[in-house]
């Protein structure tokens, strides 16, 4: 007969190494089941910065004497790997003008690290409290049994099952075990984009300590292509360009560096590491569990919640299991969190995706529509806040305070954004 533990976790991202050692200091008995061999071996292209807006996600965060401090969470995390400031972050038009983000006393807009490293860090410190981690294993099918959980696994091509108390599914964004556990059940699929992203080496004319997003059809046919400092030196970037199966990112990426208004920036660059991942974007888990199922990070997720939000939801995930175990109701505990921390829980799905898809920099727009807006705020500096949710609605607010010029020399324009001079005057861009 298998033994039965506390609890599984699928899946050894942020979100699930973090479950599993807070977990443990709770006294649990933890297995982790990965398919990697190696989790700090990071080939997806994925988000590794934090952002340092103050109550982003209902948390500030502080970095100090090699630790990733939650202050309002009440938890921290080692970190023992490379750190690079972003100070200024720019929109850039087609004909080259920009919106520039910062704070006026130049703090951080947002703190690159090392994806890797930080694993690394997470799973030292769950060895030491005795968590398991099963590498190159897949869960490939498992069943909630009322007062318990079993999980097929598959491992060395040897099939075997596990049973725990309780499972924690943060297997990331696209949702597999999810869906067979039922989860997904009446969830919105929007649609599965490819994205590429790249380090590179020996560029030229990209500000350091800088992200970038460049908007226009002489870049992108539908999406913003973004540059951002890398960690890997004091010239790396980071590119990151999405695509769709029939418009490859890989493809647009080499039109891009070489038949693009940037062309110039890479006459000597190279590539030195490439990533990539296909995203299967559906709306937000706002029960995420059901039963001894909690799912928990991006897999609950409508867009992702970044390192900061997945080391959360972890933490608070723990905690939830750890309840159960007592007899209390951890889930519905971890779920008002988990409803509250989020934007895109905070507001209606429908209105979210329509409030947040207005304020992108969509083909709705000509280049030269483009060129027009951005030059009324150029050489203004816009609030810094980095937030995916606050920067869009930062940008309109500032293009907008010039409406009047706006409506008087660009009539055809302004009718293109009257919706969202409506959204500003409701104060949905507050």
């Amino acid at each position: 007969m298998e033994t039965m533990i506390d609890l599984i976790v699928i899946g050894a991202g942020p979100a699930g190494l973090m479950t599993a050692k807070r977990a443990a200091e709770l006294g649990l008995k933890v297995t982790v089941i990965e398919m990697k061999k190696d989790i700090t071996n990071v080939k997806r292209a994925c988000s590794a910065q934090f952002v340092m807006d103050d109550g982003y996600e209902n948390e500030t965060v502080k970095i100090e004497d090699n630790k990733i401090i939650f202050t309002k969470n009440g938890f921290h995390i080692n970190y023992t790997g490379r750190l690079l400031n972003i100070v200024d972050h720019y929109h850039h038009s087609p004909g080259g003008h920009k919106i520039h983000f910062a704070h006026l006393d130049h703090r951080p807009v947002a703190i690159k690290f090392d994806k890797g490293h930080l694993l690394g860090d997470l799973w030292k410190d769950c060895e030491k409290l005795g968590v398991e981690l099963m590498l190159e294993t897949i869960a490939y099918e498992g069943k909630d049994l009322g007062d318990h959980v079993s999980v097929n696994i598959k491992c060395n091509n040897k099939i075997s099952t596990i049973l725990a108390k309780k499972l924690v599914i943060a297997e990331g964004v696209n949702a597999k075990l999810t869906g067979l556990f039922g989860l997904n059940k009446g969830r919105t699929h929007y649609g599965t984009p490819l994205v590429f992203s790249c380090i590179m080496e020996g560029t030229t004319g990209f500000e350091p300590q800088s992200w970038n997003q460049f908007y226009g059809s002489k870049y992108h046919p539908f999406a913003e292509v973004m540059v951002e400092s890398a960690i890997e030196g004091n010239d790396a970037i980071e590119l990151t360009i999405m695509g769709t199966k029939d418009l490859r990112p890989d493809v647009l990426f080499e039109k891009l560096i070489n038949d693009s208004p940037m062309s110039h920036h890479f006459t000597n660059a190279r590539v030195i590491e490439r990533r990539g991942c296909a995203v299967k974007s559906y709306d937000s888990l706002l029960k995420p569990y059901n039963g001894n199922v909690l799912v928990i990070g991006d897999s609950a997720a409508h867009i992702e919640t970044i390192v900061q939000g997945a080391l959360m939801c972890g933490y608070h995930a723990a905690n939830a299991i750890n309840d159960e175990l007592n007899g209390i109701n951890g889930f519905e505990k971890y779920t008002s969190w988990w409803d509250d921390a989020f934007d895109f829980n905070r507001t209606d799905p429908l209105e979210f995706v329509k409030l947040y898809g207005s304020l992108g920099m969509r083909p709705k727009y000509t280049d030269e529509e483009l060129d027009y807006m951005f030059s009324l705020v150029e050489g203004e500096l816009v609030n810094g806040n980095f937030s995916q949710f606050e920067v869009p609605k930062n940008v309109w607010k500032a293009i907008l305070s010039h409406k009047a010029q706006i409506q008087n020399e660009k009539p055809i324009l302004f009718d293109k954004i009257k919706n969202i001079d409506e959204l500003n005057r409701e104060g949905k861009l507050n």
